[in-house]
């Protein structure tokens, strides 16, 4: 379990993805000072190398020494993009339980600290892509200093795509990065959970082939439920184009599916605790146990 943040606490921001700007950065971390934080951060972090927020060293580095930090409290990124799992090889220092919140491209580093720490984390927002928002650092403070927050949360889904009951351990991330784990030594590991899934302006056919490779690559056998979140296609979170696919793909999947919970590429994200437990009871996703 992880331990809740309190006023002062000192929090960390990366950037092992892609480049951003500036002025959104440094408005969400703005914000979050004004919601009591402390927030560190190092120069190199505005660093640009064509898609990425500077070379593979200094994005490693940086992620190294913040995640070994125990003086670091919770550990939060920028933004998404690419280039996160080009760093894991280069991750040498022993990691320092802490909160790690992320998502989207950050899918691979909170499948790499549960595969090979079993430390949970957070998927949720970023500071450039959501945390410039006042509403989003609202959530984030509740969610980090109130251990029953996130218990509490509305996981109301639009539509259930096949009903029943299920429970067992929460983990998943964006679709894509998933599946860019499959075959690497943090692979993710489905059995006896509750998979959460997402992503973003993938349209219908490449959501069917990715669906076709987790199930083809025996990911969905240990799988209790599945909860679908946005995979937004221009300014439709929730295509009716990508629910069909989720409908033919997972017809013969046994336990219950729901469709359109406000997680992801959204713009007020809400929170789910990867490593945490949760049961699935008609429309709803309840958090049975969070990370703290």
């Amino acid at each position: 379990m992880l331990k809740l943040l309190k006023e002062g606490s000192t929090l960390a921001v990366a950037a092992p993805s892609g480049p951003f700007k500036k002025g959104i950065f440094l408005r969400g971390v703005s914000l979050l000072k004004k919601a009591g934080f402390k927030i560190k951060y190092g120069q190199g972090i505005f660093s640009r190398k064509d898609y990425l927020a500077g070379s593979d060293h200094r994005r490693a580095e940086e992620l190294d020494n913040f995640l070994s930090d125990p003086q670091i409290e919770a550990l939060l990124f920028a933004r998404g993009g690419y280039g996160c799992q080009r760093l894991l090889p280069l991750l040498k220092k022993k990691v320092s339980p802490k909160i790690v919140m992320g998502s989207s491209d950050l899918t691979v580093l909170l499948l790499y600290l549960w595969k090979k720490y079993k430390i949970p984390s957070l998927y949720g927002p970023m500071v450039v892509s959501h945390l410039s928002k006042k509403e989003n650092v609202s959530r984030f403070k509740k969610t980090v200093t109130y251990s029953d927050f996130l218990t509490r949360q509305n996981l109301s889904a639009l539509s259930t795509i096949r009903p029943g009951k299920a429970q067992g351990r929460l983990t998943g991330g964006c679709l894509s990065l998933i599946i860019s784990t499959l075959g690497t030594p943090w692979e993710i590991d489905t059995k006896d959970s509750i998979l959460f899934l997402e992503d973003t302006n993938e349209p219908p056919y490449v959501v069917d082939r990715m669906l076709t490779q987790l199930e083809q690559a025996g990911k969905l056998k240990g799988v209790k439920g599945i909860v679908l979140g946005t995979f937004r296609l221009k300014s439709n979170y929730f295509p009716s184009a990508i629910k069909a696919v989720v409908q033919e793909k997972l017809s013969h999947f046994k336990g219950p599916v729901l469709w359109g919970i406000k997680f992801g590429h959204y713009p007020e994200p809400l929170i789910l605790p990867l490593g945490g437990d949760g049961k699935i009871v008609g429309r709803q996703l309840i958090i049975t146990k969070g990370v703290f």
